[in-house]
């Protein structure tokens, strides 16, 4: 609005100045024109300053003037900080420390630079125009950006932008060698690879992630593969690959960390924008986001498809069966005979084999290991992907050319799992553990904080949200662990408006892909309202209602635009582990570790059970349901023990019964004694038992008890295997007021 009334402004002053003469001159277009002229090509600039060496820097002395046509620019935010130039005789990079460079040198703008006194070298294997640089670590010089005001000091624009003037070379990627001779003919060069494909390309992966540059390869039809590069901060970032095969245009730079070798680098493509993909497909059957139907892969063997296909598991071939001929040379139920074949049918229940395809697995591999039907029969009527070719194979239709690597099939439940995973994330995340993002520019890691490493994730200084973030546990077989019990801890750190943190269980090879997918219901740490919350146990996780197979266990942290944002962090992730044989009782777990008078029936953690019992605990002070003759647990000079309290009354007998021990026993000790005024001293029986029946009783009988005296007792059994203990108040006032009252812990006892 502001320039229409500037314009206005102009025109009514022309309107009363010149009245109503409108015979205006049209501004001049102003056409650069460069001064020096150009007396060496950039073929022999380079043959000239060039060295054997990935890193180096030299000082053009010589009145040397280049020039050359713009090939590339960082128009599109995938070529960072560089220029590219061709003169036809070969191409150069430049690097300058500058942005929007493009909005200057356009493609097509021919350039012309006075190297005198400037400076040429290579940065890792790369020749360039820069500047000079000392990398300490590697005691070597190398090229950095030339600052952005030496660069337009020494360079002058001749005439306007003429993209015919770009030069693009046809390339084999097999042309593409090591020696010198091939480094100074192709780096820096435009040019074109005809006939390659992406073997990334699926319909669903990008050019780049969105948190990284990322390697994407070429490949030609010999196999042959060259590096595209692409940045995250590049406008196609986001673009699906191209499917199919195509053209692809770019500029060739190459990389080298090698301190002498010229042939221990790679070459990359770096493309300029989307444009520079030609004539790819844009069909997406076949691909394991659009597979083939069994129906449409059986119609495409006359054809030759290949490709993704998905279908039902019916069963496998029978033994002794070289041709599938009829239905009675499949074997229908799972657990089948052999493993090495599947018959993937249309649906769960077809038992045609017109319509069925038989598929190899191939032996150690994979596919064999987690989809045969002898030790997975859970796999049978379940839904899979497969890729391959679709041909006729022993004797019926078929799919063949499958490795049996885990990248040509997929399962929608999950097999092959560990019985047992304990982490604490010392050594970092896992490589078995899969960090999954599919949302936003956070990742999980790993933190350090007072020698304690664990597994963090927050959406604090990111820039792409929303966020999603999932760190998921490897697969774990529930239904042969010796324990289906998870634990794990968890921390959180500040407040954030839009964080959620969840915890969930699920089968297939991504996560919500498989059938079951349940949040759990488990204990989490609270955000404080300032810093971090401790470490939270997430209590005993009991997983039996999934002993049926095996499964995955995943964090999933979300979070949208905010102004704060919550950490998270998981520690001490547990699943399947049995539990060491116990030897002390968990008493300070009663009623979640606080002490009271009240009377009732109490449980530990590990299923210690009293009944008519109040729950003491020690202290510095006598206030009860604290007392200072309990003291402290064993072995410890800080925790206060907490005491079950058997009452004495008879209508109410106290009684403390143990969950089943395994591991045999040995010596069995505890401490006894009573906070309140009794009359006649404390009496109370021991009952060792196995299978239901007592094989050892003794009494613990002290008249002469003090009130506020700890006593210690110790009794030998010496039996093997699993045991229980039950311990009764004999109650001796036999009184059905509350009499006789007994306090017993730090009941501990020795393996046998």
């Amino acid at each position: 609005m502001k320039r229409f009334y500037v314009y206005l402004s102009v025109l009514l002053l022309g309107i009363t100045f010149v009245g109503c003469n409108d015979d205006f001159d049209t501004p001049p277009m102003v056409v650069p024109q460069a001064t020096h002229t150009p007396n060496m090509t950039i073929a022999e600039f380079k043959a000239k300053y060039w060295q054997d060496l990935n890193n180096y820097i030299d000082t053009v002395k010589d009145d040397i003037v280049i020039h050359g046509w713009v090939t590339g620019n960082d128009v599109s935010g995938n070529i960072y900080k560089s220029l590219y130039i061709s003169d036809g005789t070969a191409g150069f990079s430049i690097s300058v420390n500058g942005t929007s460079l493009y909005n200057t040198y356009r493609i097509g703008q021919e350039i012309v630079i006075n190297m005198k006194d400037c400076f040429v070298g290579k940065y890792n294997g790369q020749q360039q125009i820069g500047y000079p640089q000392y990398y300490e670590k590697g005691d070597v010089w190398e090229a950095t950006f030339l600052p952005l005001a030496t660069f337009q000091a020494i360079t002058e624009l001749n005439s306007l932008p003429n993209p015919s003037k770009v030069d693009t070379i046809p390339l084999s990627i097999s042309d593409l060698g090591t020696d010198a001779e091939t480094l100074k003919k192709w780096q820096g060069r435009l040019v074109r690879i005809d006939n390659v494909k992406f073997p990334d390309a699926d319909g669903v992966t990008t050019f780049a992630n969105a948190d990284a540059t990322t390697n994407r390869n070429i490949e030609d039809e010999h196999g042959n593969t060259l590096v595209m590069r692409n940045s995250n901060y590049a406008s196609f970032r986001a673009n699906k690959l191209p499917l199919g095969t195509g053209s692809v245009v770019g500029v060739l730079s190459y990389y080298n960390t090698s301190a002498t070798k010229l042939d221990g680098g790679t070459w990359q493509l770096f493309i300029r924008d989307a444009s520079d993909c030609i004539g790819f497909s844009s069909s997406t059957k076949g691909l394991i986001i659009d597979p083939y139907t069994v129906e449409e892969a059986i119609e495409g063997e006359a054809e030759g498809k290949s490709g993704w296909m998905m279908g039902y598991v019916v069963g496998a071939v029978a033994p002794e069966v070289s041709e599938v001929k009829s239905a009675a040379d499949v074997e229908w139920e799972a657990p089948t005979t052999l493993d090495n074949t599947l018959v993937i049918a249309p649906s769960a229940d077809c038992r045609d084999i017109a319509k069925c395809m038989v598929v190899a697995l191939p032996q150690g591999t994979p596919f064999r290991q987690m989809a045969n039907l002898v030790d997975w029969p859970e796999v049978l009527g379940t839904k899979i992907l497969v890729k391959g070719k679709f041909e006729k194979f022993m004797g019926t239709h078929g799919i063949t050319g499958n490795s049996g690597s885990k990248d040509e099939f997929q399962l929608s439940i999950t097999t092959g799992g560990v019985t047992s995973v304990e982490e604490k994330f010392e050594n970092g995340i896992p490589s078995d553990w899969t960090i999954y993002t599919p949302q936003g520019d956070k990742k999980w890691f790993t933190s350090t904080f007072d020698n304690n490493t664990y597994a963090c994730i927050t959406a604090y200084k990111g820039t792409k949200p929303p966020y999603e973030a999932w760190l998921i546990s490897p697969a774990i077989d529930i239904k042969k662990a010796k324990s289906r019990v998870l634990n794990f801890k968890s921390q959180v750190g500040y407040q954030g408006a839009t964080d959620k943190f969840e915890v969930y269980i699920f089968n297939g090879q991504v996560p919500f892909s498989g059938e079951v997918t349940d949040k759990i219901n488990c204990t989490l740490a609270v955000a404080p309202s300032t810093g971090y919350s401790g470490f939270v146990e997430s209590g005993d996780i009991d997983l039996s209602q999934y002993a049926d197979g095996t499964y995955y266990i995943g964090f999933r942290y979300t979070a949208g635009t905010a102004s704060n944002y919550q950490t998270w962090c998981i520690d001490d992730f547990s699943f399947g582990v049995a539990p060491a044989a116990a030897t002390r009782g968990d008493f300070e777990s009663f009623n979640s570790g606080t002490a009271t008078a009240t009377y009732g029936n109490y449980t530990t953690k590990a299923g210690w059970k009293a009944t008519n019992a109040s729950i003491l605990k020690g202290g510095a002070a006598d206030a009860n349901p604290v007392f200072t003759f309990i003291g402290f647990k064993t072995g410890s000079t800080t925790d206060y023990a907490m005491a079950c309290n058997l009452s004495g009354k008879t209508s109410g007998v106290g009684t403390l019964v143990s969950p089943e021990i395994e591991g045999g026993l040995g010596t069995l000790s505890f401490n006894y004694g009573y906070a309140y005024t009794e009359s006649n001293g404390v009496s109370f029986r021991v009952d060792i038992k196995q299978g239901g029946t007592v094989v050892k009783s003794f009494d613990v009988t002290k008249k002469d008890a003090v009130k506020y005296t700890a006593y210690e007792f110790k009794e030998e059994v010496n039996l093997k295997g699993a045991f229980t203990i039950e311990v009764t108040n004999l109650c001796p006032s036999k009184s059905t007021s509350n009499k006789d009252r007994v306090a017993l812990w730090n009941m501990t006892w020795t393996q046998n």
